[in-house]
């Protein structure tokens, strides 16, 4: 997209512009600092509009009424009218005088309120997913360790961050496309919902699922991004084939559909996407260094331990309700949610994941 014509107003009302603003990873940094860089004449209007984003984010708990609204857009018109009349006078020193600075603010955030309230769930951008930033912010994590990360999601998928990479998603998924950012590398474990298609945004590549295990490998010392497939169906689409789709839906577009041990390639610098079987078969593993369990007459809180410190994540549980329940059980590759699933139907309980950690329920064992 071509910013060089946008007004601060409409810099605020970008998708990619308000995730810089409110929840930033590496690669949309990059990618406004350069375009600034390039562009210094539209330092005024990015700083404005950084300003009007904030605004809205700060004030997103207010309600503003039907009336309120509708003043303030007529009033935004009548202040733009104004704006017109004085095409000597630059926004940004316009809007820096105090008295003004103040309206103009309020006014903006306003009706920039009422478009993020009123806007479809379905978008044509491929950063839809932000839409909603100034009400449900993004979270960012990024594995800054030597070890994979565990990263459990709100609709009970997994992603493991190798070291060094970074993922964005929202805290809950909306109604609609369940949709994360992958900066580097992970294996993805989703869960089916064939309603909530499960996308993974990289730089020039976007994967689309149902429900099945994964990995995306885009890092950016690589000429390739990669996705290899373990388990069910995966679509893979070149990023700029599926912003058409999204825009005209009727539009045939280039796509790739793995099974399991497929994979496929797309080369940065000849912008092609290839389809292959799977070569190195470690990557269809959640974690790279996969460990065997091996669990005889344990107690199952030793046994939650050991998932803890091998995942790093949180395992919350009752133990003296869990006091009497021994497990006898052996892993090799599962990943988590088996190793879970295993676990929790052996001693009559359940598990969801909530908040970032995994919550178990039971009544005990006899």
């Amino acid at each position: 997209m071509d910013y060089r014509y946008h007004t601060a107003e409409e810099l605020a009302t970008d998708d990619l512009f308000r995730m810089w603003v409110t929840a930033p990873t590496p690669e949309i940094t990059s990618f406004w600092i350069k375009w600034i860089a390039e562009n210094p004449e539209k330092s005024g209007e990015v700083g404005m509009a950084r300003e009007l984003v904030l605004a809205v984010y700060d004030m997103h708990n207010d309600d503003l009424t039907e009336e309120t609204i509708q003043h303030e857009i007529e009033e935004i018109t009548r202040l733009a009218e104004i704006q017109k009349q004085n095409r000597d006078t630059n926004i940004y020193q316009f809007v820096g005088q105090p008295i003004w600075r103040v309206a103009a603010i309020f006014l903006f955030v306003s009706a920039i309120g009422l478009w993020l309230y009123s806007r479809e769930s379905n978008t044509a951008s491929p950063y839809a997913h932000v839409k909603n930033a100034a009400v449900k912010p993004m979270l960012v994590r990024k594995n800054a360790g030597l070890h994979e990360m565990t990263v459990l999601l709100s609709d009970n998928s997994v992603a493991t961050l190798s070291p060094g990479s970074t993922i964005t998603y929202p805290k809950t998924f909306a109604s609609g496309e369940r949709k994360v950012i992958l900066t580097g590398e992970a294996f993805f474990d989703v869960a089916k919902n064939p309603k909530r298609p499960f996308l993974v945004y990289t730089n020039e590549t976007v994967t689309k699922v149902l429900g099945t295990s994964f990995r995306v490998k885009a890092l950016d010392a690589e000429n390739t991004v990669m996705v290899l497939v373990k388990t069910g169906r995966v679509s893979v689409y070149p990023k700029t084939e599926y912003e058409t789709l999204q825009k005209k839906p009727d539009k045939k577009v280039s796509v790739i559909v793995l099974n399991p041990n497929q994979q496929a390639v797309f080369n940065r610098k000849e912008n092609k996407l290839e389809k292959g079987m799977v070569v190195n078969r470690q990557l269809l593993s959640e974690l790279t260094a996969q460990k065997e369990m091996i669990f005889d007459e344990k107690p199952v809180s030793q046994v939650f331990k050991t998932l803890q410190e091998m995942y790093g994540i949180v395992i919350d549980y009752n133990q003296e309700i869990l006091v009497n329940c021994i497990i006898t059980a052996q892993f090799s590759d599962e990943n988590l949610k088996q190793r879970l699933s295993a676990i929790c139907q052996a001693i009559g309980a359940s598990y969801e994941m909530v908040d970032g950690k995994i919550v178990i329920t039971s009544k005990g064992c006899s």
